[in-house]
C-alpha cells in the first residue's frame, strides 16, 4: 500500500482509497494509526475495485456468519455477516483470490479471504 500512495499525488491516492488527503499524507510520512482498521479496509476495498478478473462470474449465497463456500473452502470479507442469505457474484482474480460483488445497489466489490486467513 505504501508503494501505491507514494507513487502518485496525495489527492489521487486519497480519492482512490476514499481516505482524506491528510490521512494519506501521514501514511506517506510513515505514520500508522493506532487503530488501522479504516486504512486496512480502504486498501482492501481499493484492491477489490481495481482487481483484474481471471475467470467468469458465478453466484454464491452468503451463509450464516458471513461465509461463502467455493472450491472446498470458506471465504469471507468484512461486513458479509450482515448480508446472510444474499447472493454475491464471485470471480477468481489473477492473483488467485476471490472477488465478490454485491447484487443490490449500490453495488460493492469485496476481496474475499479464505478460511485459513481467518481460522474458520
Amino acid at each position: 500500500m505504501l508503494e501505491f500512495v507514494r507513487a502518485q499525488p496525495v489527492r489521487e491516492a486519497a480519492n482512490a482509497l476514499r481516505l482524506s488527503p491528510g490521512t494519506v499524507y501521514r501514511l506517506i510520512q510513515g505514520y500508522w494509526p493506532s487503530d488501522p482498521r479504516k486504512v486496512v479496509q480502504a486498501w482492501s476495498a481499493h484492491k477489490a475495485r481495481a482487481g483484474r478478473i481471471a475467470s467468469s462470474w458465478f453466484l454464491r449465497r452468503i451463509r450464516s456468519g458471513g461465509w461463502v463456500s467455493h472450491a472446498g473452502k470458506c471465504w469471507t470479507a468484512p461486513g458479509l455477516a450482515t448480508r446472510t442469505g444474499e447472493l454475491l457474484a464471485v470471480a477468481r482474480a489473477e492473483d488467485g483470490a476471490l472477488l465478490a460483488q454485491t447484487l443490490d445497489l449500490p453495488a460493492e466489490r469485496l476481496k474475499l479471504q479464505s478460511e485459513a486467513a481467518h481460522g474458520h
